[in-house]
């Protein structure tokens, strides 16, 4: 039988390359690892809303507001005094829904009356309308069982309102992550191939031995790079737009000059890759390991609230994707400008700086 010869031919070539090694080896234990620092533990973690109670000498008001905390997932952070300024809170993204309470609630309630609590939310963050609306319909729920021991059937019924309305379409809230991931994984995955495709060809020392500078190796792939996924970028807005119906509530230009500077940014990163791998097998694998942490704290799969502090401060607030979802959900869900989002360009802007120098200097020491 000739198949124990490959095998042992194939974990000697393993063992020879310790960074591939640890690529199929230490990643799932790497991946399991952060996974369980960013979600485990036994504290509780929740979305912060405010709450606005115009009934506030009333008795069912805050019985209403015991059991909608009573529920995991969401938290009073914001106690005010009027609808608007819940509303406010809204609109600056301080907190991500605000739960009206009206006057005479209780009053209401005692006569008989239909009453209402209105809830408004933003439903441009994911997750969070439907996590709040669902606390607030079985609060209701348990609030009318309540009321019905003493005073018989009474009805309370919930009205939802969009800050950024009249209603988000399922595709306007999932093209944030799509553009996230198309301007993220597969431009910083091809680019970061580009360095080790030419070691593996022979043709890296005819690239290094011609008269251009460091700098014009890595900028012109970048560039290169850059103006093939602005194609892909555009194609894919356009489609979005004009196929689907998706409207952006903001400038369409700003939107653009935004989701270019992530793209840089992604690249700078995959040009960074590409230059301390060794060949296209640990650049591809070095891509996807750095492309995990965006997947599972960045805020696609859940709210960062949701994170631990340790690795919402250390990971979390490090990433560019994090950075991108804000800033794109803001300009194309919220009608913000480029002024509206500069924490986050100054964010993509300075991690842009910062691989593209690193990517010049490591390049510079395997040439010297």
């Amino acid at each position: 039988m000739n198949l124990w010869p490959v095998i042992a031919k194939e974990l000697k070539q393993l063992v020879r390359d310790p960074r591939s090694l640890l690529m199929n080896v230490a990643m799932p234990l790497l991946v399991m690892l952060m996974f369980g620092a960013g979600y485990g533990g036994h504290e509780s973690r929740a979305i912060p809303v405010a709450v606005a109670n115009l009934d506030p000498e009333g008795r069912f008001s805050w019985e209403l507001i015991d059991y909608i905390f009573q529920a995991p997932g969401i938290e009073p952070a914001y106690y005010v005094n009027s609808e608007e300024e819940a509303v406010e809170l809204v609109k600056r993204g301080e907190a991500y829904g605000a739960i009206i309470i009206p006057e005479h609630f209780s009053d209401d309630i005692m006569a008989g009356k239909k009453v209402y609590v209105k809830v408004v939310v933003d439903a441009a963050a994911p997750f969070a309308p439907m996590l709040i609306t669902q606390s607030v319909t079985t609060a209701l729920y348990y609030l009318q069982v309540s009321i019905a021991e003493d005073q018989g059937t009474v009805t309370i019924e919930m009205v939802e309102e969009t800050v950024y309305g009249p209603r988000i379409t399922t595709m306007e809230g999932f093209l944030p992550v799509t553009m996230g991931l198309l301007l993220h994984l597969v431009p910083m995955t091809l680019i970061s191939l580009s360095i080790c495709r030419e070691k593996e060809r022979g043709t890296y020392e005819q690239l290094i031995m011609a008269p251009i500078s460091r700098w014009d190796i890595i900028g012109g792939k970048l560039a290169a790079y850059t103006i093939l996924s602005l194609i892909n970028m555009l194609g894919t807005l356009a489609i979005a737009i004009l196929a689907f119906d998706v409207r952006v509530r903001g400038p369409l230009v700003d939107l653009v000059l935004f989701s270019t500077l992530f793209l840089m940014c992604s690249l700078s990163m995959g040009m960074l890759v590409s230059v301390v791998s060794k060949n296209q097998l640990q650049a591809l694998g070095t891509s996807i390991f750095l492309f995990i942490p965006s997947l599972l704290f960045s805020g696609i799969i859940s709210p960062v609230e949701y994170i631990s502090p340790l690795v919402r401060y250390s990971i979390t607030y490090t990433m560019p994707m994090y950075y991108f979802l804000k800033g794109f959900r803001a300009i194309m869900l919220k009608g913000y400008t480029l002024p509206g989002v500069w924490m986050e360009c100054l964010a993509l802007g300075l991690m842009t700086i910062i691989y593209f120098s690193l990517a010049i200097v490591l390049l510079r020491m395997r040439l010297g």
